[in-house]
């Protein structure tokens, strides 16, 4: 055999190449976790860390889609007063609430509710005088509704009722004879 010549590798010469990126990965490792690592121990309930977490109410909306006030739950009088309508004050048949709305979103709201031929216009607002609400015709009471403009953005809404009539109402005829009494008695 002619230039040929046979070489033999050493079985140390190519392990050295591997130990040295496997040295570094070594290095790398630690047998503690990190301290800024969150850990959750598996017997801690997960309902403890959720509470932790800020919940946040729905933001109710005073408004639709098209910009019109939305009817709140609460009532007065039978007229169901718009969201975000707050007490004033109150006493047995006044009440007064207030709104941060502008006065022609309330008068657009509340207008349409009453009945009545007496509506008297006071700058901007409007009072509804001796009014009875649309849908309580069964037992409608008489009231006056008054929308005023407080300020750029705040509403009044004062509702007065007016005390129910007498049980007994006398017919016309016993009217009619007490007249004539009392006209006898003056002569």
């Amino acid at each position: 055999m002619i230039g040929l010549r046979v070489v033999a590798r050493h079985p140390m010469r190519g392990s050295r190449l591997l130990v040295l990126p496997l040295m570094v990965a070594l290095a790398g490792c630690t047998s503690e976790p990190e301290r800024s690592a969150r850990t959750v121990r598996d017997d801690a309930p997960a309902e403890k860390a959720d509470s932790k977490t800020p919940t946040h109410d729905p933001i109710a909306r005073n408004y639709d889609a098209q910009g019109k006030l939305l009817p709140s739950d609460d009532y007065v009088v039978g007229i169901r007063l718009p969201r975000g309508s707050e007490l004033s004050r109150e006493d047995e048949l006044h009440h007064v609430y207030r709104i941060q709305a502008p006065i022609d979103k309330v008068l657009a709201y509340i207008g349409p509710m009453m009945v009545t031929g007496n509506v008297e216009r006071r700058g901007k607002g409007a009072i509804y005088k001796r009014a009875s609400v649309r849908g309580s015709e069964v037992n409608p009471t008489k009231v006056d509704v008054s929308i005023l403009e407080v300020g750029s953005r705040l509403t009044r809404i004062s509702v007065t009722e007016f005390p129910p009539p007498p049980k007994h109402v006398p017919s016309s005829d016993h009217t009619k004879a007490a007249a004539q009494e009392s006209f006898r008695t003056l002569d």
